[in-house]
């Protein structure tokens, strides 16, 4: 099984950025996703070179921190400070002035990285909203303006029968048809793959799963990758990055 290990929020805080890249340096994680609009996006760039078998992605965000962009149809995504607010995000009604304005805000995140030498590698999202089915035409979008090809798909892993799970593997379905676009079989957070590593590897020939490293909400999520969690496997493992999917 090819297996790559992503790490969300690079550029969310220094804290963040300092315990993704430690774990990019000890080879246990293989990928991150920047938040272009983060208060530490720029911090993290000078890091990035220093590790060349990694892929680094974009994590699209139109729920958290200041807006890249002035425009005034974003108000329905915006708290009291101007900032964009996953609650407000929640309850916003997707008019055609909002989608929009969404794809502007998105544009202005992909420009910023790349203006600044980053190769993106894949798109996700903050907070997931890229699999939100209202944006499905202007994620891909954005693909087709920025050529990106690869793209992380919606969860579609569990131990049991789940509705939503059922929802998304017609939504990855679709990501991987309309644009063409590559992606995992897979998608799992550390701790779910932990509890079948072998059911779940004879099912996904690759797979990303996802961390939180340094977040405080997700404080014991890197945990499990500080033991020999690897050499354990009863299958044959090998490590990627989103370049070599």
């Amino acid at each position: 099984m090819r297996l790559i290990i992503n790490a969300d929020d690079l550029g969310s805080s220094s804290r963040v950025n300092a315990a993704i890249f430690a774990l990019m340096s000890r080879g246990v994680v293989t990928s991150a996703t920047i938040l272009a609009n983060g208060p530490a996006w720029k911090e993290c760039l000078n890091l990035i070179t220093a590790h060349p078998s990694c892929s680094f992605g974009i994590h699209l965000n139109i729920t958290e921190f200041q807006p890249l962009t002035g425009n005034p149809a974003l108000g329905p995504l915006l708290d009291s400070r101007g900032r964009l607010s996953l609650e407000k995000y929640q309850g916003a009604s997707l008019d055609r002035a909002l989608r929009a304005a969404i794809y502007k805000e998105w544009s202005a995140q992909v420009a910023r990285l790349r203006a600044h030498g980053v190769q993106i590698s894949h798109f996700d999202s903050h907070h997931d909203v890229h699999t939100d089915p209202r944006l499905f035409l202007i994620l891909k979008r954005l693909q087709r303006a920025y050529g990106i090809r690869k793209v992380r798909i919606a969860a579609n892993i569990s131990l049991s029968p789940h509705e939503t799970f059922r929802k998304n593997r017609l939504w990855n379905l679709a990501l991987r048809y309309f644009y063409p676009t590559v992606t995992t079989s897979g998608l799992a957070d550390f701790a779910a793959f932990l509890q079948a590593p072998e059911e779940i590897g004879q099912r996904h020939p690759s797979l990303e799963l996802v961390v939180h490293p340094g977040h405080p909400r997700y404080a014991a999520d890197p945990s499990p990758l500080e033991s020999p969690w690897l050499t354990g496997q009863s299958f044959p493992i090998r490590l990627i990055s989103y370049r070599e999917l």
